[in-house]
């Protein structure tokens, strides 16, 4: 019996536990967890529970067309794991346990660690796939040969028979029904351009490639744009692995175009999928940083600290869209409501919170997990730290985005906050650059001084950076050893980070199925 146990790899095709699943020639029992932490851990957006819930329905009808089914068990993951393979050993059988490799926080490290203990003391076989380019190196050029040489290894294609029998588990289950209705099916929750499942995606990725690429280059930093479909609306979808990246890499290669803007697009879609396999490879060797500062110097004005009074109303102010500045307020009820939005707006909330009002990062990456439908702690905590100003000091400068600025350059015709900020209606342009509607109370007063707070909070960041380059340039070595040296929380990680990279290096001696 192979125990395929599904995290976040919702998929048939490009997925080696299944092919190495199939390839057994053992019956297999496809199985996925809710696990509470995954609720317990923050509060988790209703649009990627249904998100979730129509990932599993679909994966259990593509099982169910091959001879399967997709088991549901609820509860501690590493419970469940042992009351499982308990039952199957009662009842004659010798289970494997396969998953793939998952970037993960300390929980789900300590997790399959656990897991594997379990298993090694019943001397009991356990394997790991690859379900993501997982690769650490100093030298960029290295690692842009061995990312390229893993995105361009042939997809390993879907089974086309499963065998599943039919045996007791002695465990209640759900189906994907009873799981949407228990944690969903209460709540009415908006349309969304993201719906899920492996199907989904693949038919996503296909309009995307069809017409909506065409200028994603430009239009994907344009909110409006962006609300329209300008972007690919496969976030979610990898962040669940409905589709995997390097499926995503190969269709877009192997699509024909001649248009040299059309090209353009298309490299600067494959450059974020890039991003988004480095952020994932980031948080697998280095969970960490999800949140703590990967330069101690920074806890100084980042940290976790209880907000104080003035603090928490700006903070309020800003979760609401209640800041006064109509590109912030837009993009803000815009994620509340829809769960998503496009990232130059990310980017601008964040470097807002943090450096104007003075807000420590954790706190807002921590919100935006909660609201994002497509929220990863692989790219939206480091982006939160990266926009906070708290990463690569060696560089002297850092960006702090302008929402008026912004507002002129990629809402100029105020399509976006005409929208989302309705008491602003009918203002030109003009008025929303200079304040004029707050001075007639028709919309809050603006709660920061931007230019203010910039000077003010940016020097003090510009300091901080100074002095983290004078330290590193004083004892000498690498900059990205000094990072991790410096941050004293590593260390509990680096037994563990050896011991996956070594597996991982072993595991990519070949591109074939072990």
């Amino acid at each position: 019996m192979e125990i395929l146990w599904l995290r976040r790899d919702l998929r048939l095709s490009d997925n080696e536990i299944f092919s190495a699943g199939a390839g057994a020639k053992r019956s297999i029992l496809p199985l996925f967890i809710v696990d509470p932490q995954f609720f317990r851990a923050q509060p988790v957006s209703p649009l990627k529970v249904r998100f979730l819930a129509e990932s599993l329905a679909n994966l259990h009808k593509n099982l169910q067309e091959r001879g399967s089914r997709l088991t549901i068990l609820e509860g501690d993951s590493v419970e469940l794991i042992k009351t499982l393979t308990e039952t199957l050993l009662d009842q004659g059988q010798r289970p494997r346990l396969r998953r793939n490799r998952d970037a993960q926080t300390s929980y789900g490290l300590e997790r399959d660690r656990k897991i594997d203990q379990y298993f090694n003391e019943r001397n009991l076989q356990t394997c790991w796939g690859t379900n993501h380019f997982l690769q650490t190196t100093l030298n960029l050029d290295q690692w842009w040969r061995e990312y390229h040489g893993f995105q361009q290894c042939p997809l390993l294609v879907s089974p086309t028979h499963l065998s599943t029998p039919d045996f007791d588990l002695a465990l209640p289950q759900l189906t994907p029904a009873e799981f949407a209705q228990k944690y969903g099916g209460h709540i009415t929750l908006p349309s969304s351009p993201f719906y899920g499942g492996e199907d989904q995606a693949l038919v996503t990725l296909d309009s995307f490639l069809t017409h909506r690429f065409r200028g994603y280059h430009w239009r994907l930093s344009r909110p409006w744009e962006a609300q329209q479909g300008a972007t690919s609306l496969l976030s979610a979808h990898l962040y669940w692995g409905t589709i995997s990246s390097r499926t995503i890499y190969q269709y877009v290669y192997s699509h024909k175009t001649t248009r040299p803007q059309d090209k353009f697009a298309l490299k600067a879609f494959c450059d974020r999928l890039r991003w988004f396999d480095k952020f994932t490879g980031r948080l697998y060797f280095h969970p960490e940083w999800a949140n703590c500062n990967q330069y101690p110097e920074f806890d100084e004005i980042y940290n976790l600290a209880p907000l104080d009074d003035e603090r928490k109303s700006l903070f309020h102010a800003w979760q609401n869209g209640q800041t006064g500045y109509p590109l912030v307020d837009a993009s803000m009820r815009q994620l509340n409501t829809t769960g998503w939005m496009s990232f130059r707006m990310r980017a601008l909330c964040a470097t807002f919170l943090t450096i104007n009002c003075g807000v420590s990062w954790q706190y807002g990456a921590d919100y935006f997990l909660a609201k994002l439908i497509d929220g990863s702690a692989a790219i939206n905590n480091w982006q939160w730290q990266a926009q906070a100003g708290a990463t690569n000091p060696m560089s002297e400068s850092f960006r702090i985005y302008n929402p008026t600025k912004n507002l002129k350059d990629k809402d100029p015709k105020l399509r976006f906050v005409y929208h989302w900020v309705p008491e602003l209606r009918g203002y030109p342009l003009e008025d929303l650059l200079t304040s004029k509607p707050s001075t007639q109370n028709k919309y809050v007063l603006p709660i920061v001084d931007w230019a203010k707070t910039r000077r003010t909070n940016g020097k003090r960041l510009s300091d901080l950076r100074r002095r983290i380059r004078d330290r590193i340039t004083v004892e000498g070595g690498d900059v990205y050893d000094d990072a991790i040296k410096a941050q004293a929380t590593v260390e509990k990680y680096l037994a563990v980070k050896d011991e996956q990279y070594a597996e991982y290096q072993r595991q990519q001696a070949s591109c074939t199925v072990s």
